[in-house]
């Protein structure tokens, strides 16, 4: 789910049907209170955060914003986005953790792409971090040493320190011939 937080109703609907016509399902808020319920209720796969939620235009409660959703969700990626950019304020918020930046007003298919781009990332990145199954490894790296070895099942288990007995009883777990 994609949470959009910015103060702007118009803003909140215009990203929201965005994101309908391209397939996700969204949560839209106008608070910093409920935007970090909405995180700490942790289904959250992206956040749109505005940088400015009241009539100040320093963009610094975006920030202090995505500071905390950072502690709640390291992992969730975040854009920041603003009617009042500026490069400074773009760079703190990369310093932060944000992932992008956009402008309002914006162009629906780089938003779009951004949106994208951020969850395949945050998705890679969840991927990579999985740690796999003690079978599976074992399993992999036998058919590595067979392919190393060319089928050879003596010099399979000399790469793998094993007996080739040990080789045989594996391979027959793992259905490998």
């Amino acid at each position: 789910m994609i949470l959009i937080i910015d103060d702007d109703q118009a803003i909140r609907l215009s990203i929201g049907l965005m994101l309908r016509q391209a397939g996700f399902e969204y949560e839209a808020v106008s608070t910093e209170s409920e935007a970090m319920a909405a995180m700490r209720r942790g289904n959250v796969d992206l956040a749109i955060l505005d940088m400015n939620l009241t009539l100040s235009t320093t963009g610094q409660q975006g920030i202090e914003m995505l500071r905390k959703f950072k502690i709640l969700a390291p992992t969730t990626p975040v854009i920041m986005l603003s009617a009042w950019a500026t490069v400074p304020l773009a760079v703190e918020g990369m310093k932060y953790g944000a992932v992008d930046f956009v402008t309002k007003p914006w162009a629906n298919r780089d938003f779009m792409a951004k949106i994208r781009k951020a969850l395949d990332s945050a998705e890679k990145a969840r991927e990579s971090d999985k740690v796999d199954s003690l079978d599976n490894t074992e399993r992999l790296t036998i058919e590595k040493a067979l392919k190393q070895a060319d089928g050879n099942l003596s010099t399979a288990a000399q790469l793998l320190g094993i007996t080739r007995q040990s080789l045989y009883r594996r391979m027959e777990k793992f259905g490998l011939k």
